[in-house]
Formats: structure tokens, sequence, C-alpha cells
């Protein structure tokens, strides 16, 4: 128990620090789970308790967004229902709006391909090489200009291109808060507003993937692992929490090619090790 609690732990250190990190949960964790020691134990642990741990994982860095962004989601909300009630749509309104849309395309193509992607997850080259073009986006998107809009003065068909870049992230080694970032730095969004926009849109699609997930629980051997499940979300929570702090404070500066040349070598060394 004590080995797996600690598997589950480093699983949730690094589900939190590349959550939020441009970097690509999945696509690390998908390389995590193809060493030997980690998985031997998924091996040989059933898909209910697979799925009760990745639920569990994303569930944690949820929490984190919605604890750190509180006082944004809070005025979001209350001022949208006022607006509502009051039959003027304003900004409150629009700017919940372009959250809903953003969210539209990752979902269309998340259930349409979701088979698609289980499937290129249990691929090593596929991720390697995913994470070197995620490597290269990041290099690029330094050299864009910086911008002032706010994330209430985007328009219906800014945020849908925002949508389309969360969309392509559903491929892992793709990061998803990277892909976002970029999209709103390219409607012209000021770099913590896309910061601020790709974590808030990525509320209803972490929830409604975990909700997608957990409709796939068994209820044998699942809650087996409910205590080692538990420390790994409470781990992941933390950690997310400071990784989202430490990107916001990055964002200031524009500073996403570090993790860029990150990637790039990560990828480059998983395929050299497979190849070679």
């Amino acid at each position: 128990m004590a080995y797996i609690i600690v598997v589950f732990c480093i699983l949730g250190i690094i589900q939190g620090v590349t959550e939020f990190f441009p970097v690509s949960s999945s696509g690390h964790l998908s390389l995590l789970e193809a060493v030997p020691q980690v998985n031997a134990i998924f091996g040989a642990t059933d898909t209910s308790a697979k799925l009760f741990l990745n639920v569990a994982l994303h569930m944690g860095s949820l929490v984190a967004i919605i604890i750190f962004y509180y006082n944004d989601i809070i005025k979001l909300v209350t001022g949208a229902i006022a607006e509502m009630r009051k039959k003027h749509y304003g900004t409150h309104c629009k700017f919940a709006s372009n959250i809903i849309i953003a969210s539209i395309p990752a979902a269309l193509i998340g259930l349409s391909f979701n088979d698609f992607v289980e499937k290129s997850i249990s691929s090593p080259v596929l991720v390697a090489g995913l994470l070197i073009i995620n490597g290269i986006m990041l290099i690029a998107s330094n050299t864009l200009p910086k911008k002032s809009r706010k994330c209430e003065e985007m328009g219906i068909l800014q945020a849908l291109l925002v949508g389309l870049f969360q969309a392509v992230a559903i491929l892992p080694g793709i990061s998803r808060s990277g892909s976002t970032i970029i999209g709103g730095l390219l409607t012209g969004l000021e770099p913590e507003e896309a910061g601020k926009f790709s974590f808030l849109m990525a509320i209803p699609v972490i929830a409604g993937a975990g909700l997608l997930e957990s409709r796939k629980l068994g209820t044998i051997n699942a809650f087996e692992f409910a205590i080692p499940v538990v420390i790994a979300m409470a781990v992941t929570f933390i950690v997310a929490l400071a990784s989202l702090k430490l990107l916001v404070a990055m964002l200031k500066s524009l500073h996403l090619h570090y993790f860029g040349y990150y990637t790039i070598i990560v990828g480059v060394a998983v395929l050299i090790i497979l190849l070679v």
C-alpha cells in the first residue's frame, strides 16, 4: 500500500505541475505510465481503479482553479445573473457566453474522437512527437506582440478561435493551457488576461471530462484504492495551486518559451530512447 501511495503521489505531483504549466499533463502521465515500475502497478490495477485515479487527479486540478480565481468567478456569475434579471446583457454575460462558446469545439471533438485519443495515449512515440510540436508552438508564441485586450472585450469569433486551440490540445503532448493561452494572445488578449480566460474555460472542460469518465467507473476494486487516490488528489490540488500562481506570474513577462525548450528536450530524449 505504501508503494502505491508513493507512485500515486508522484502522479499527483506531475498532474498538478503539468495541468497548468504548458507542458501537457496527459503527455507526461502517458510517458510515466510507460515506465516499467509504474506500469507494473497499473497493469495489476483494474480499469475502474485507473479511471478513479484519473478523475480524482483532474478534480484536484479543478478545485485549484476555482480557489485561485474564486473572486473572478463570483464576480462573473453574480454579474451575469444581475444583467439577465435586468435583461441588459452587458460585459459579464458576454464574458460568460464566450467561455461557453470556447468550450464547444473541445466538447464536440472530445466526444467524436475519444477512442482515437485513448489509442494515441498508448503510443509514446506519438506523444513524444507532439511534445516537440508543443515546444515549437510555445517558442513561436514568445515572438507575438503584447496587446491589451481584456476578456470582456472578446467577440464570438475570437472566443471560438481560442476554443479551436483548446480542441487541438485533446491530443496527448499538446498542452491545453499552452495552446489556449496562445490562442488568446492571437486574439489580442494581454498575457494575464489570456491566462485567465484559458483557466476559466478549463472549468467546464475539466468538469465535463471528469463527469464523462466517472460514468465508466465500476464498483469492483475501484474503491480499494480510495486512500491512495484521495492522498494523490490532495497532493495534486496543492501542487496545482502553486503551479497556477507561478505561471500567472510568469505570464507578465510572457516567458512561455522556457516551457517550449523543456518539452522539445523531453520529446527528443524519449524518441532517442525508444528509437535508437
